[in-house]
């Protein structure tokens, strides 16, 4: 039956990821793992907590554009927190590995027909800051055209730039 349970919440994080049908992933999501966690009857919240934080680093992953420290982190805070919920390694294991294959093919079924993080999109800035659009720098910055520099700083959409010593 936990096993189930683990499933169902990894699927509910697809829904609530993959398709506007948002609230109603989230909440099969924190039912499924609510009484995957109450079917184990866990004396103490560490487990649960350390689960969570896994979870939070994976949709974390999905928003910043590093490779992939916060999702390693995550993927092993999950294991840690279903192995401390089990007390084996190998069980923990299995019921994971069920619920990511199954949900890895809901993922794939859903992208297969036209679903993708759209409605999550509004999160990110897809406009083109250009002069034609209205945009433009109260410095004149054509002395810097064909000059190599070094950011000092995240360049999305903007920050800033080095270029032989000045900003």
């Amino acid at each position: 039956m936990e096993i189930l349970l683990l499933t169902v919440g990894f699927i509910g994080l697809v829904i609530a990821a993959l398709t506007p049908q948002s609230t109603l992933g989230g909440l099969l999501a924190l039912a499924s793992f609510g009484g995957y966690f109450y079917l184990n009857s866990l004396e103490n919240w560490v487990p649960i907590v350390i689960f969570i934080l896994g979870i939070c680093l994976l949709i974390f992953e999905v928003f910043v554009p590093d490779f992939g420290v916060a999702g390693i982190i995550g993927f092993l805070l999950i294991v840690g927190g279903v192995y401390l919920t089990n007390n084996d390694l190998g069980l923990a294991l299995r019921d994971l590995s069920i619920a990511v294959v199954a949900a890895s093919f809901l993922v794939i079924m859903l992208i297969r027909r036209g679903y993708s993080l759209a409605h999550i999109e509004k999160l990110v800035l897809k406009n083109n800051l250009d002069k034609k659009s209205g945009f433009s720098s109260n410095n004149d910055a054509s002395v810097y055209l064909g000059k190599t520099g070094t950011t000092t700083t995240p360049l999305r959409p903007s920050g800033k730039v080095q270029f032989d010593g000045t900003e």
